[in-house]
């Protein structure tokens, strides 16, 4: 057996233990995860007026990862979802959105998803509104009257609002007590920038581009219409949904940006909430 060497009267046997502590023998004072600890999804998923993207976040209940499922409604546009158990919540004030975003930080046992319908509403009514002092409230218009021109200093503080709302929600699929994390999505307008021919969120200023360093997904949601064939076998043209979820340039040089952090899917047709998760 091997003389057992004395720490005090050996160098290499201190240099040992102080290898032993570095590569985590010794308890840390901080907690390690494996990377399926944190495959919870955080997306934002835009495209245009109409392309289903309430619709797609109404999903969420169908799917048992992500249902009971909460919906922030900023647009005031639900018809879509009649029929499917969804709770929505509609705040007039940043008061309460602070309130649902504290909730889901140090409350929640019972939501597993969150949707933010929408950013474009939320930067625009909320940020820009209250900013300008033309909006107290979502029913507190103060001077219908008149009309406050933002001044790009003004733009420029709302997408540093808007950036840390997307942090601070992005994060509840990110908090330490794995338990607790649930699912977030968020939805925007589509902004067809013709100058740089990029199709991005509609954000203001370096924003569009920016986000999706903010999110895991990044999606595009667009209605394609695509030649099918019917009963009689005649062709027919049949409009489908269609998630771009990898940045694209087309034959003309326009740019979609889209992004997925850890998977080879580029694209999903008829998306639904659990098409998405399942891709990660």
């Amino acid at each position: 057996m091997p003389k057992k060497r004395s720490h005090a009267l050996d160098p290499e046997a201190q240099n040992e233990d102080i290898i032993r502590e570095s590569v985590g023998f010794q308890p840390l004072p901080f907690s390690i995860e494996g990377i399926a600890d944190t495959d919870y999804t955080n997306a934002i998923i835009f495209g245009d007026t109409g392309s289903g993207k309430t619709y797609l976040l109404g999903t969420a209940v169908d799917y048992e990862p992500t249902s009971p499922f909460l919906l922030l409604d900023v647009e005031g546009g639900t018809k879509t979802l009649r029929g499917k158990s969804v709770d929505i919540v509609r705040p007039t004030s940043w008061k309460e959105i602070q309130d649902v975003y504290d909730f889901f930080r140090h409350e929640n046992h019972h939501y597993r998803a969150l949707g933010i319908d929408s950013l474009t509403e939320l930067q625009k009514k909320y940020s820009l509104g209250a900013l300008l002092g033309d909006l107290k409230g979502i029913e507190d218009y103060s001077a219908l009257s008149e009309t406050a021109v933002p001044s790009r200093q003004d733009w420029l503080r709302t997408g540093d609002q808007m950036r840390k709302v997307i942090r601070a929600f992005k994060g509840l699929s990110y908090i330490k007590d794995g338990g607790d994390r649930i699912h977030v999505f968020f939805t925007c307008l589509e902004r067809i920038d013709e100058k740089r021919n990029v199709v991005g969120p509609l954000f203001s200023g370096q924003l569009v581009e920016e986000s999706g360093a903010y999110v895991d997904v990044l999606a595009r949601l667009s209605v394609i219409p695509v030649e099918e064939k019917d009963e009689e076998g005649n062709a027919v043209m049949v409009n489908k949904r269609h998630l771009l979820v990898d940045s694209y340039t087309n034959a003309d040089g326009v740019r979609y940006l889209a992004k997925n952090r850890g998977s080879g899917v580029r694209q999903i047709w008829n998306p639904t909430v659990q098409k998405i998760v399942e891709m990660r």
